[in-house]
């Protein structure tokens, strides 16, 4: 059985990868790092997301999901995220809190 969007959306995988493989990302990565990426864990993630879809159980895709490089490198904690400590370093506290009069 197919599993719906809700539980495997492949869109998102095929979105990560295409947006590795343009143009502006590469010369970001050119520039960052002296190198094109060769955009690999994008593309094994879409794979993995495709072998997701295809799972009999909603859960047992879910933790097909939970390996792919976009879950455990990407989202909403900084900590995790590509930049932090290539262009920026990570803070304890946010800067824009402490005030020098």
């Amino acid at each position: 059985m197919v599993q719906p969007n809700d539980v495997v959306n492949v869109i998102t995988f095929v979105d990560e990868w295409t947006r590795c493989i343009g143009s502006g990302y590469q010369k970001d990565s050119l520039y960052r790092h002296g190198k094109f990426d060769s955009c690999t864990a994008q593309w094994n993630d879409v794979k993995t997301a495709m072998k997701a879809k295809r799972a009999s159980d909603p859960n047992e895709a879910r933790k097909i999901l939970e390996t792919t490089h976009y879950k455990k490198n990407l989202g909403s904690d900084l900590k995790q995220s590509p930049t932090a400590g290539v262009i920026w370093d990570l803070k304890e506290r946010p800067g824009w809190d402490e005030v020098e009069e």
